[in-house]
């Protein structure tokens, strides 16, 4: 293992110690039970291992394609995908998919995991639960991040993918522009849980602690952009002055036109709207908000054309601070979720950042929902 190797197990093995007991199990080929023996005592299964590349295991993507032209016209990640010697890729997910199950299962209430695992396990389980249409918008996992997947029942939900932030920025990226989207950080009207799109409520006090720690936790960016309300430029402010940056505002980086329904909690919506109230959330039926206001498919759609226009327009990463809501449209249209399948994927915490890579493949999810700066 390298020394950069070394120092990111340590770094995963303080976060993962915090957190207490859990079940461990990991991949057992070397360098996951190196990683997992770390941590813990633990359950070496070769249920977990890699996908199986064959005679191309430890050769070069350009290599490969150098050597077997024909890996252009069958793309990774379709099921009849396969290797020279290697896993058909149908075979690999119901592999990976039915050792997550049974991990699951051994779990009671309140109990938790830890899977000490490989990249491209994590990229294809994720993917099969968010129901991805296409698993090349979602990136492999940076080495030693953590991806976390809450269980209730029949509802699964990836409520963090890749988070990486205790690696200290000793992370390599593919290359191309970094989105990073971020929640503002909390309000009054979250305190309250009343929704706030258009309208104005200032950040609380522990709002501005959260904006703080974000400032100090957040590594360098090339620009801020901001949406026009308040609490997400405020938010981008104290980042913007600890970096010596400015902040560019860009009006389609709203919350959701929540409509009649600005400013009112759940339970005031569901009063006075019932019957559009149940379409949309008990029928699954994506309607404007509010009568006159946005769909999700609408706000999604919105943030999507922002992010093409700055990905466009500017280079290395740039810090967008934005709202929840329609963060979480964006990447549920970006990965092809539907609007009845989008809590498999949580509204971003406030000041959760979650990143796009706009690339050579076009625009990939990084990242999504990290907050370990507000663990301290």
């Amino acid at each position: 293992m390298s020394d950069r190797g070394r120092l990111q197990v340590e770094h995963l093995r303080d976060r993962m110690n915090r957190n207490g007991a859990a079940l461990l199990v990991m991949s057992d080929l070397g360098r996951t039970r190196t990683t997992g023996e770390a941590i813990g005592i633990g359950e070496p299964l070769a249920e977990w291992r890699e996908f199986d590349l064959g005679t191309w295991d430890g050769m070069r993507p350009a290599d490969i394609k150098k050597r077997f032209p024909e890996v252009d016209r069958v793309r990774f990640g379709s099921g009849d995908f396969q290797p020279d010697g290697g896993e058909r890729f149908s075979d690999f997910k119901v592999r990976v998919c039915d050792a997550f199950a049974t991990v699951a299962a051994r779990l009671d209430d309140d109990e938790r995991a830890i899977v000490v695992t490989h990249g491209g396990v994590v990229q294809t389980i994720v993917g099969a639960l968010v129901g991805a249409a296409d698993q090349s918008t979602i990136l492999v996992p940076s080495n030693a991040s953590l991806t976390t997947v809450l269980l209730d029942g029949d509802d699964t939900q990836v409520s963090v993918f890749n988070d990486d932030l205790h690696l200290d920025g000793g992370v390599v990226r593919p290359p191309g522009t970094r989105l990073r989207l971020v929640r503002h950080a909390q309000t009054e009207a979250n305190r309250e849980k009343r929704w706030f799109g258009r309208g104005e409520t200032p950040l609380t006090e522990e709002g501005r602690r959260q904006a703080a720690a974000l400032a100090q936790a957040m590594g360098p960016l090339d620009a801020i952009i901001s949406s026009p309300s308040s609490r997400a430029f405020d938010t981008a402010a104290a980042v913007a002055v600890r970096q010596g940056l400015d902040v560019t505002i860009v009006d389609d980086l709203a919350e959701f036109d929540f409509g009649a329904w600005e400013g009112l909690t759940v339970d005031e919506i569901r009063a006075t709207d019932p019957s559009a109230f149940r379409r949309i959330f008990h029928d699954g039926l994506d309607e404007p908000r509010g009568s006159k206001g946005e769909s999700f498919a609408d706000g999604g759609n919105r943030i999507a054309h922002a992010a093409v226009g700055l990905a466009a327009g500017g280079t290395g990463t740039i810090g967008v601070f934005t709202h929840g809501g329609v963060t979480r449209a964006y990447v549920a249209g970006l990965l092809g979720i539907p609007f009845a399948g989008r809590d498999v994927l949580p509204v971003p915490r406030n000041t959760a950042h979650s990143e796009i890579i706009f690339g050579e493949g076009g625009a990939r999810l990084s990242s999504y929902n990290v907050a370990s700066h507000l663990e301290s």
